[in-house]
């Protein structure tokens, strides 16, 4: 999305697709293999499950959660830093 697009655009953007992960995530049984992989991109897949993909994501939101973790990761390269 461009620069010019609103706020309340962007976020409402977000929910419809939220809500389409939703809805794929409730009809898709959790040991469900992957429809599509990007080989080009990634190799063989890492994820073989919906629920691999699930805890990935959680993974990484918890991960970069905040913009300055995502900042930290760009100035000194380390990846998995957690605080306690």
């Amino acid at each position: 999305m461009s620069p010019e697009v609103p706020a309340v655009d962007v976020l409402d953007r977000y929910r419809q697709e939220a809500a389409f992960a939703d809805a794929v995530i409730t009809a898709t049984p959790a040991d469900a293999g992957l429809a599509w992989w990007p080989h080009d991109l990634f190799g063989e897949p890492h994820l073989h499950t919906l629920r691999d993909v699930l805890l990935h994501v959680i993974t990484e939101t918890a991960c970069h959660a905040g913009h300055l973790d995502a900042a930290r990761e760009l100035i000194d390269g380390r990846r998995w830093l957690v605080l306690t």
